[in-house]
């Protein structure tokens, strides 16, 4: 098993040493299953896990509509589906564990300032599950930040619990601007400083780890936590940082908002900085910043070696923004790289964070819904593919299932 051995950096902050050792994980074998246009409505549990009020150890149970005591389930032959027979073009896990969702507060380490920073998580856990349990770390998006864990991912998280993973959604917390303008003078970034929270997210996800570290050597999650295999998925400015966890580097010096020009900005490539986490073995970027946008650069994407899933859409943000996140994909080297793009007025930004608010009063609800089914079903299926190495999740991202069930909304790439 993997051990996380951990020490501190220059600016305070906790870092890690891996040391991997493989060994072969039980599995749950998943399956394909309903049309992705037929309107599948919205996932039953998705925000059914939000109002926890304890700070450290209430517990909510969601029902599950199959059996919650089922171990896994034999999978079905993989289909290819036909235009036809759409029945079977989506992804989708046989086995819905119920899920346990629990807050826990106040994960505290040095900052950059030498300051506390707080992180706050929610620990999704499907019940009955085979162990130890894959694990899924979620970083939201806003340059704003987040202090209520359970408004995190939180359309995304229960996804990846009922199919058996241990997911926890992270808070990053925001800054207030004499506190941010400091971090921007520590970092001595340009001007306007167009960092965000990005610095922070990166060293937020250090402390989760320590904290999975923790969990796995003791108290109930104890032998429950594979940290051979963990993930890392992040919408818009969380796609960020897991494109950091994967190994991209970010040039904080001459990080501008994205609303402004780029012209005269001093980018050099001895400014760009890794903090990329050995522990982290395959990430989903969704709505993610492309090259010249908030630190990225054109030499940052080749650096990334975890296998990643990118996924954005026609309106997905400002002007230009859409193009901007594409242009990542070229950049990215071949061998486990996928890019899933949503061809709808309706695939506006939030839709790739899970929510269709914003998509419904353009496309209407249930194309909506089964857009958000579809991106669903694509991320649960590279997560099977890259954490359990499920044969069949492989097979259908080799396959066009997604574009056939999509009829014309979804196209797929590989490299």
């Amino acid at each position: 098993m993997r051990s996380l051995r951990h020490g501190f950096d220059a600016h305070g902050q906790r870092r890690y040493d891996s040391a991997m050792t493989k060994h072969p994980l039980c599995s749950v074998v998943l399956g394909a299953a309903f049309a992705l246009l037929a309107g599948c409505g919205n996932d039953s549990t998705s925000n059914q896990n939000k109002d926890v009020q304890s700070s450290d150890a209430t517990t909510t149970d969601t029902a599950a509509a199959a059996d919650a005591n089922a171990p896994g389930v034999d999978a079905a032959p993989f289909k290819v589906c036909t235009a036809d027979n759409r029945a079977e073009c989506l992804y989708k896990s046989p086995a819905n564990y119920a899920i346990t969702s629990q807050r826990i507060d106040g994960l505290k380490y040095k900052d950059i300032l030498g300051a506390d920073r707080n992180v706050n998580i929610a620990v999704y856990q499907p019940k009955n599950a085979p162990k130890p349990m894959p694990v899924v770390l979620l970083s939201h998006g806003g340059a704003d930040g987040k202090v209520d864990p359970m408004k995190s991912m939180d359309d995304w998280a229960p996804v990846f619990a009922k199919a058996g993973y241990l997911a926890v959604a992270i808070a990053h917390e925001g800054r207030e601007k004499p506190n941010y303008d400091a971090v921007c003078a520590a970092l001595k970034t340009a001007e306007p400083c167009g960092i965000k929270i990005s610095w922070d997210r990166p060293h937020d996800v250090d402390r989760v780890l320590q904290w999975l570290a923790e969990a796995a050597a003791s108290g109930p999650l104890a032998g429950a936590i594979d940290l051979d295999h963990i993930a890392h998925v992040g919408h818009s400015a969380g796609a960020g940082a897991a494109m950091m966890s994967a190994g991209a580097p970010r040039n904080f010096k001459c990080a501008l908002p994205f609303t402004y020009t780029k012209v005269g900005q001093n980018c050099q490539l001895a400014d760009l900085v890794s903090l990329a986490k050995p522990e982290i073995d395959a990430i989903i970027a969704l709505s993610p910043q492309g090259p010249g946008s908030e630190g990225f650069m054109n030499e940052s994407f080749p650096a990334i070696a975890k296998p990643m899933l990118l996924g954005t859409g026609a309106d997905d943000g400002d002007p230009g923004e859409p193009a901007n996140r594409v242009a990542i994909f070229p950049l990215l080297k071949a061998g486990d790289k996928f890019k899933l793009w949503v061809e709808d007025p309706g695939a506006k930004h939030t839709l790739f964070e899970g929510t269709t608010q914003a998509c419904v009063p353009i496309s209407g609800e249930k194309k909506c819904n089964a857009m958000r089914d579809g991106i669903f079903a694509t991320g649960l299926a590279f997560m099977d593919a890259y954490l359990r190495g499920d044969a069949q999740a492989k097979a259908w991202l080799g396959s066009d299932n997604i574009v056939t069930g999509g009829q014309g909304v979804f196209a797929f790439e590989r490299k």
